[in-house]
């Protein structure tokens, strides 16, 4: 089949699948395929192969082949000149099967052949559209059936759904064989003709939905209520079908019945309510606004006053409504709009109390009006079910409830101004005194007044009960209080208090309650006189009435009547007076004004308090005046006023000391700065000394002159850098309390002998005289710290070399008291004098005093705390110290220390001086030591020492292993173990510890000596309870060591 261009050019643009097909013996030959033939069918390039060979129908699903065939041969075999199928073919690019609508026209040309046009759609997403359609047609809760509407008015169904045939009980087939020739013919005949009617209205109204209730006919012959909901669509050519809805109304219809039922009983129970207090009763439509039926028990006519339009009758009640406020909350709930639409928000019940005047009626009466609103059955009209009841008495019951809330009562007492009557409603059985049940208020009044109240009372008692006057305190809306004094059964005189509270003045109804208040009385006379002792005077100010008491401290003490006021604000004159000294009058009487008080009270009800100075006749005073509320409810204010004037005299007094504590205490923290910068560079001399030597000594290695004396300079300058620590360790120590004083023997003549050697040499050095005088001494035997004592002494003797210019004299001189007191304590004066330069009084003053020094004597070296320490150390001992001095004219101290005497015949125990420290070669030849040490340089300083006497030495980083190196050994090799104390894994009192513990007859014996840093008392006495021999302070001073060492090995 040739094509021509212009026509291949069209097919080939046509979005459809197209092929041409040649017939030849029923078989068909492709002779054309357009673009999108390949696109809607999804070929891979091997099946667009098998096409152009003439291969037809590939991918066709295994269960659709048969049925396509059946059609083609149909169509071929001549049945007709069109075809429509659908079926699935396999799409190779999606990977799935696709459902594809092939629709085929067989032509005969004039030359005799026979061709088969085909055009392929791909109809996937419209078959499953219909299957939804059809599956939600199926799972509907009713029927579904579409009609067409002819033009004669016969409807004909084109479409029913199971959901009908299930509805009326039926198969489909039969339910299909009903109505194939007439949509009505299942309708019930009483409703045929409704029904036919309806359909017309909706026809004409143009609506698009209606809907009619009616019964369709079942399977079983019965009928069945449905409600069938119609949507009319008109296609082109004026073709008009109709969608139905259906839907069982049974259960529907059952529930409707029930509710009307349900409805009309509550309408008859409504009418038969027989309380007393219904005024009146009925029921009416809201939405058509129409009163149904009205009961009135007023006998004022309502209904025919006010007509049977509700919208009337309503606005009508509503003129009963006294207040106004009230009446527009009644217009605003019960009219038809507004009830209307709380019907619709769901707020089916409305319920409201009003205070209305019935047309027949002087006093008027509470009703609460109660409208419930339903919805008719079958119109679905709301009708609203109303209620009208006097709750009068109740309203009045509630509020003297109310006033029994708020206190304890005698009685309460309903009373009937307008009636001159009164009913009991509750009394408190153990009370006396209470009038009958009910009865007349004057006569009760006239009874009390001659036999009960007492006689100071009775004029109070009186004008407070009189009617004319407790409507005139009652009018503007107020309770009030009085209280007065009556004899009770007993003949005792009780205190009681009256409260009058309105109820509703318009109908003349008060509560009256009587409260027993003797106990609160006393224990407010109590009260007051404990104020009277703490303040000046007391006031109490009733926050409603401004009514005012005050209480002054001779008034309670003297039990003098109180002094009052009917208006507080009134006086304010009389106070504003004594406090002009601070404000103006007028600003006095504002801060004092109750508003004021009760405006700040709101802010801070807590309570609050202000000081003011005040005018009296001793002059100009200080008050504190204390505002708080009196009571928990908040109806009384409290001021009281003390007087503070020597309280702010000493806050005051507080202050200035405060402020000179700062200073000083700013003065101490520039003096520990200045201190601290002195230190700096004290400690840097030395410091400085020792590092440059080092640099020299090593530079000049082989001189050995020069390197002697550069080790010369370095030990005196380690030993000066000593010194300074040991003193900032000292006064750190004795500012924290944490020396403790050994109690040792002392020969008094021996300590002297020994501080002598200390400081003669550095006097002669200094070229100075140095004296010692010791006279009247009777008791040369003391209990005391040896090395404090010296302390003392050297501090003070060194410090007279270092003033005394050359050629001048430093003397010591020591001498004993005449005993005083306990002869088994002696007093001793120890006096030290120099000819140097002296001190200037401002010196003297601060001499003492840690981190002070003077600018004078900068140029000596020195940490200026060695006169801290030795004032320390003398309070420590429980001693004094004094400082005698003028500039030029030298210095003398004089100490005096109270020692304890030990007897004569127990022997010198002070310690021999050591010699001075070097090296003696050969002095331990021999010997071997074990050293427990974990730095390596201190380690390796104390062998090589030691090695240079001629030891040997085995050195243990830790205290763990130096224990292991002894008890490994065989006894006896070690002559003595140094041990250092603060080591890893164990210390060196643990290690100590563990050697005396062991049963080894050498572990109990070998002298074991603590060196260590830790160089206090504390720590001497730490290390001889460890089991320790000895104790050597680090740094080590070579000839202590070898002493103690010397000395333990001959022990």
């Amino acid at each position: 089949m040739e094509l021509t261009n212009e026509l291949r050019s069209i097919l080939d643009s046509i979005p459809s699948g197209l092929c041409i097909y040649e017939v030849h013996g029923g078989r068909l030959y492709p002779q054309y395929h357009n673009p999108a033939f390949y696109e809607v069918l999804g070929y891979n390039n091997t099946h667009i192969a098998q096409v152009k060979e003439q291969v037809t129908f590939i991918g066709i699903h295994e269960d659709d082949r048969a049925a396509l065939l059946e059609t083609l041969n149909h169509l071929l075999n001549g049945g007709g000149e069109m075809m429509r199928h659908t079926c699935r073919v396999f799409h190779d690019g999606l990977g799935e099967y696709r459902w594809i609508q092939i629709e085929g026209s067989r032509r005969v040309r004039p030359d005799g052949n026979e061709f088969l046009y085909v055009a392929y759609s791909d109809v996937t997403e419209q078959r499953r559209l219909e299957q939804y359609f059809q599956n939600t047609l199926k799972n509907l809760p009713g029927g579904v059936v579409v009609v067409r509407y002819e033009a004669d008015g016969s409807i004909i169904p084109e479409y029913i759904s199971e959901g009908l045939a299930a509805t009326t009980e039926m198969p489909l087939e039969e339910t299909w064989k009903l109505y194939r020739e007439d949509a009505l013919t299942g309708v019930h005949p009483e409703d045929l003709e409704r029904v036919r009617t309806e359909l017309e209205k909706y026809f004409a109204s143009g609506k698009n939905h209606w809907e009619i209730e009616y019964r369709l006919l079942k399977g079983s012959g019965d009928y069945v209520w449905v409600k069938n909901t119609l949507s009319l669509i008109e296609h082109e050519g004026g073709e008009r079908k109709i969608y139905s809805v259906y839907n069982d109304m049974t259960k529907e219809r059952e529930e409707r019945a029930r509710v009307r039922q349900q409805y009309n009983e509550l309408l008859l129970r409504h009418h038969q309510r027989t309380d007393p207090n219904v005024l009146v009763t009925g029921h009416c439509n809201i939405t058509q606004d129409r009163i149904i039926q009205i009961s009135d028990q007023t006998g004022t006519g309502l209904l025919e006053t006010f007509g049977a339009v509700r919208e009337a009758f309503f606005a009508g009640l509503s003129t009963l409504v006294v207040d106004e406020n009230e009446r527009r909350i009644f217009r605003d709930t019960y009219l038809q709009e507004p009830s209307l639409a709380a019907f619709q928000r769901g707020e089916t019940k409305q319920v409201k109390n009003f205070f209305v005047q019935l047309p027949n009626e002087d006093t008027g009466r509470y009703v609460q009006i109660e409208m419930n609103m339903v919805s008719t059955p079958d119109s679905g009209d709301v009708t609203g079910i109303l209620t009208v009841i006097d709750i009068t008495e109740q309203v009045v019951a509630d509020r003297i409830v109310h006033q029994l809330s708020v206190t304890g009562y005698d009685f309460v007492a309903d009373l009937n101004l307008k009636r001159d009557t009164y009913l009991i409603l509750s009394q408190d059985e153990k009370a006396n005194c209470v009038p009958p049940r009910q009865g007349v208020h004057s006569a009760w009044v006239t009874g009390m007044l001659e036999s009960r109240v007492v006689p100071r009372d009775r004029e109070q008692y009186r004008e407070h009960l009189d009617t004319r006057r407790m409507l005139a305190l009652l009018q503007h809306g107020q309770p009030y209080t009085f209280a007065f004094s009556m004899v009770d059964d007993a003949g005792d005189v009780r205190t009681k208090n009256v409260t009058v509270s309105p109820i509703d003045l318009r109908l003349g109804r008060v509560c009256l309650s009587r409260t027993d208040i003797t106990d609160s009385i006393r224990e407010q006379q109590r009260l007051l006189r404990v104020i009277a002792y703490t303040c000046e005077l007391a006031c109490f100010i009733d926050a409603a009435t401004g009514e005012f008491s005050m209480y002054t401290r001779q008034m309670v003490l003297e039990n003098l009547p109180p002094h009052t006021a009917l208006d507080y604000n009134a006086v304010l004159d009389n106070l504003a007076g004594y406090f002009e000294t601070a404000m103006s009058r007028e600003t006095v009487k504002r801060q004092f004004n109750l508003q004021t008080l009760l405006r700040s009270l709101t802010q801070k009800p807590g309570g609050y308090d202000f000081v003011l100075p005040y005018r009296s006749q001793d002059g100009l005073r200080y008050k504190q005046v204390n505002v708080l509320w009196g009571d928990q409810n908040h109806k009384t204010v409290c001021l009281v006023r003390s007087d503070v004037t020597d309280m702010l005299a000493a806050e005051r007094t507080a202050k200035a000391e405060l402020e000179r504590a700062l200073e000083l205490s700013r003065e101490a923290s520039r003096a520990k700065s200045d201190f601290l910068s002195a230190m700096s560079h004290d400690i840097r001399t030395p410091m400085n000394a020792i590092m440059g030597m080092t640099t020299l000594a090593r530079a000049n290695i082989g001189d050995k002159g020069r390197v002697l004396d550069c080790l010369q300079k370095i030990s005196v300058s380690s030993n000066h850098l000593l010194s300074l620590i040991n003193d900032i360790l000292d006064m750190n120590r004795i500012e924290r309390a944490q020396i403790t004083l050994n109690r040792e023997k002392i020969y008094l003549p021996d300590l002297v002998k020994q501080i002598g050697a200390i400081i003669a040499p550095q006097a002669d050095r200094a070229g100075l005289r140095y004296d010692i005088q010791l006279s009247e001494i009777k008791n040369s035997f003391i209990y005391g710290d040896a090395l404090r004592i010296s302390q003392i002494l050297i501090n003070i003797l060194g410090n007279a070399v270092k003033f005394t210019p050359p050629g001048g004299t430093v003397r010591l001189s020591v001498e004993e008291l005449p005993a005083q007191g306990d002869m088994h304590w002696a007093r001793y004066r120890f006096t030290i004098s120099d000819t140097g330069v002296g001190m200037a009084k401002d010196i003297q003053a601060h001499l003492f005093e840690p981190f002070v020094r003077s600018n004078a004597v900068s140029r000596v070296e020195g940490a200026g705390l060695g006169l801290s320490i030795v004032k320390g150390l003398v309070d420590l001992m429980e001693g004094e110290i004094e400082v005698q001095s003028a500039p030029g004219m030298g210095s003398t101290f004089l100490i005096e220390l109270m020692c304890e005497i030990s007897p004569a015949d127990e022997g010198r125990d002070t310690p021999e001086p050591q010699p001075p420290g070097g090296i003696e070669e050969g002095l331990f030849a021999g010997r071997r030591f074990l050293i427990a040490e974990d730095n390596a340089i201190n380690s390796e300083i104390i062998c090589e020492i030691l090695q240079m006497c001629g030891a040997e030495t085995v050195v243990r980083s830790d205290g763990a292993l130096a224990v292991e190196a002894f008890f490994s050994a065989a006894p006896g090799t070690y002559d003595a173990i140094l041990m250092d104390i603060q080591m890893p894994e164990m210390d060196g009192y643990a290690a100590a510890r563990t050697i005396r513990s062991n049963k080894r007859p050498d572990a109990k014996t070998i002298p074991i000596i603590a060196m260590t840093a830790n160089a206090f008392v504390e720590d001497v006495e730490a290390a001889l309870e460890a089991g320790m021999d000895a104790h050597i302070a680090k740094p080590l001073d070579i000839g202590i060591l070898c002493s103690t060492l010397g000395k333990l090995r001959g022990k």
